[in-house]
């Protein structure tokens, strides 16, 4: 890993752990082995390191959801789907997602919490089309957030002896019945 990643692998690390408030560019240095003035020469402000380390979350929610707006999400099928692709952006993006859910408060400062909020609305609108409305946008953010904190503190859950096929098999499942159900409510407000 060259020492920009261990630059950008540490940012997101500790930004999960202590918050970005609570992260300081030595923090950040210290933990990638490297000096802060590696980090500036690389970085020249937290704020762009924080920046660069969330942009391949949110390049890959963005494609998630090109992907889910072509396809719609109008069947039974559709929907399971995207609640499979969703899952496994949350875990492949677990620390950058529980920063950006964490942290909307930066979104003045660090223009990837803007993308990310744009893009959340973007999903919510998208779930909506095809469900009750705002009591799916609400169990949509329960659930996102929910299996971020599931997989940020797998400790404290006592979930961490899960290999990651099942957790994810699990958490797979969890969101496909809140996906599904979104179908069920929208039948019975008709």
């Amino acid at each position: 890993m060259s020492v920009r990643d261990q630059i950008l692998q540490a940012t997101l690390d500790l930004c999960a752990q202590r918050g970005i408030a609570a992260t300081s560019l030595q923090d950040i240095a210290d933990a990638s082995n490297c000096s802060k003035a590696n980090v500036v020469y690389h970085f020249s402000h937290k704020e762009e390191l924080i920046n660069e380390a969330l942009t391949p979350s949110l390049d890959a929610t963005e494609k998630l959801l090109e992907a889910a707006s072509l396809q719609g999400l109008a069947t039974e099928s559709d929907r399971v789907a995207f609640a499979q692709d969703l899952v496994r952006l949350l875990v492949n993006h677990r620390l950058a997602t529980h920063i950006v859910i964490t942290h909307p408060y930066f979104v003045d400062s660090v223009p990837a919490l803007k993308r990310a909020q744009a893009l959340m609305e973007r999903m919510a609108d998208l779930v909506s089309q095809h469900s009750a409305g705002e009591h799916d946008r609400l169990r949509l953010g329960i659930v996102i957030s929910g299996v971020t904190y599931v997989l940020v503190s797998a400790a404290i859950l006592g979930v961490e002896s899960l290999d990651e096929t099942e957790l994810t098999e699990m958490l797979t499942e969890a969101v496909t019945a809140m996906v599904q159900s979104d179908q069920q409510s929208v039948g019975t407000l008709n």
